[in-house]
């Protein structure tokens, strides 16, 4: 009979094939941040509560924003049912969390946002998005999470717009998440459609360091997930393509190198 416990124990117990770098903080605080790289989006869910459980060992509370650019909403709430396996789950074992985030959130990839929330790994949400057909498909949602507390959800079909509603709020800590499928205009939506791409100079434009939104959000950085979603972006050689544009943007090297670093803080 095979044995599912973890080898070691005392080892944090990544989703399969996710890469993870620690580097210093873009804004020269004296922190470190970390950066998470995974095929499903899903994944996320691991590591926003791996580095939410690290800062609370610095802090007696924190509250993190989720800030995430992607083609989908990515916004299906918990069912009943799980709900109550969510409030099972413990939190503070690394290998149940890795196997909840690979095999229990649900595979199509659209749920790890409101399991987050409901378990307040994540604060409010902000959402750059494309998908959304009817006007009432862009308006605020509200998840009450298991202690009580409201969660706002919010979906945006500009970088205006989004940067606008940041700018106002006053939000301490954020975790970036990018899916690599924000960057298609169409996302295959009929099996016949062929990919359609924003321009890589607007998409240089909207990650650049030197963009004053993405400066604001790399302030308050508390970590960057990044999902690779070949399924949604054309194929694994296109997700390559702007994840080396995003790697070309703001680090020295690829990610999951040793001793990856900003460009930008580079002496």
């Amino acid at each position: 009979m095979v044995n599912f416990n973890p080898s070691n124990r005392f080892v944090k117990s990544y989703p399969p094939n996710s890469v993870h770098n620690y580097l210093a903080h873009p804004f020269e605080t004296g922190d470190v941040v970390q950066i998470a790289l995974f095929n499903s989006h899903r994944f996320a869910f691991y590591f926003w509560n791996l580095w939410k459980k690290e800062l609370l060992k610095k802090r007696s509370a924190v509250n993190i924003d989720l800030v995430t650019y992607d083609w989908h909403q990515d916004l299906v709430y918990p069912s009943d049912g799980g709900k109550e396996e969510l409030k099972k789950l413990d939190l503070d074992n690394h290998f149940e969390v890795s196997f909840f985030s690979s095999y229990r959130l649900n595979t199509l990839n659209d749920s790890h946002i409101m399991s987050a929330a409901y378990l307040d790994i994540i604060n409010d949400v902000w959402v750059l998005c494309r998908q959304g057909t009817f006007e009432s498909d862009w308006e605020d949602e509200y998840l009450e999470d298991f202690r009580g507390k409201k969660h706002t959800i919010r979906k945006f079909k500009t970088e205006d717009a989004v940067r606008d509603a940041l700018f106002l709020s006053e939000i301490q800590n954020v975790f970036f998440d990018i899916d690599l499928d924000y960057f298609t205009l169409n996302n295959n939506i009929e099996p016949t459609d062929k990919f359609r791409y924003m321009k890589d100079s607007e998409i240089k434009s909207l990650i650049s360091p030197e963009n004053i939104l993405t400066k604001w959000i790399f302030e308050r950085l508390s970590g960057i997930t990044i999902a690779l979603e070949p399924g949604f972006t054309g194929g694994i050689s296109k997700s390559l393509k702007y994840l080396t544009l995003i790697e070309n943007l703001w680090f020295d090297k690829s990610i999951g190198s040793y001793h990856l670093r900003w460009k930008h803080l580079k002496d």
